[in-house]
């Protein structure tokens, strides 16, 4: 691949875990976003898509913090810093050593089918329980990005035949999610073929489990776009690019090893 003079590097669904902190997540989302971009090239924005589940507010705890100075936010993000943008969805996390990193608000939403849907780029609020095509209907009225994510037999039987229609007959403006926990022997859905045949895009996205080791994986999944955010507005400028519907999106990382997979099914079984 051609290097870029810059690029954008976006993973489409992150958490932040009680048991992460949050000095080794933005340092382990760092360190994955800058080995990812080796091969792009040395100027390029790093992004971090939240989708948070109902009761839980952590970019709203970070965008208080960001009215505290440095030393009031070292106790809880270490030697990373976090500052307002223009945006109120939007928030820029800094090292003095020149690291940079942009997280925009989301929220996850469990529909009354019990199917998953993100709603990205947006800090406003949603309920769980509504039908799939009712809760994309809000979350599309609302200026957010629209995603039903995939995730371990979550796409199957009755659940799957029903994506299949709202994939069919929905609405355009709708993505589908990948997720870096997918293991390396389980083949794409045929969800995902159905929504290229429309011309609705995939958004890739790390989607770190609650256990501490996933901490690591996070900013390791997702797609790059071939130019830099501006610091101002990068959740604008974002969404403004996927809703122009470009013809398909640059993934890059790599899917679990079966091992791994099986032993972050076993753990969370445990827990």
């Amino acid at each position: 691949m051609k290097p870029l003079n810059s690029s954008t590097l976006v993973d489409a669904h992150v958490h932040m875990q009680r048991c992460f902190t949050w000095s080794h997540f933005f340092h382990s989302a760092y360190r994955n976003f800058q080995k990812s971009a080796l091969s792009l090239t040395k100027d390029f924005s790093a992004v971090l898509l939240l989708s948070e589940v109902a009761g839980v507010q952590y970019f709203r705890d970070l965008l208080a913090l960001s009215d505290k100075d440095q030393a009031g936010q070292t106790k809880l993000l270490g030697d990373w810093q976090v500052f307002k943008t223009e945006e109120s969805c939007s928030l820029e996390v800094r090292r003095a050593q020149g690291e940079s990193l942009f997280m925009i608000a989301g929220r996850q939403i469990v529909t009354q089918e019990k199917l998953e849907v993100l709603a990205l780029l947006s800090d406003a609020q949603f309920k769980d329980g509504l039908a799939l095509s009712q809760v994309v209907e809000e979350i599309r009225a609302a200026g957010a990005v629209p995603v039903v994510p995939w995730g371990v037999g979550k796409w199957l039987g009755q659940r799957g035949a029903l994506l299949s229609k709202f994939i069919e007959t929905g609405p355009n403006n709708v993505f589908l999610g990948d997720n870096g926990g997918r293991p390396t022997f389980w083949k794409h859905s045929a969800h995902f073929k159905l929504a290229q045949d429309k011309g609705l895009l995939v958004l890739p996205g790390s989607d770190p489990l609650p256990l501490s080791s996933e901490v690591e994986r996070v900013g390791s999944y997702g797609f790059h776009l071939p130019q830099k955010l501006s610091s101002r507005q990068p959740a604008a400028e974002l969404k403004n690019h996927l809703f122009a519907k470009p013809k398909s999106l640059t993934a890059y990382g790599n899917l679990q090893s079966p091992l791994a997979f099986f032993k972050n099914q076993v753990s969370i079984r445990l827990r």
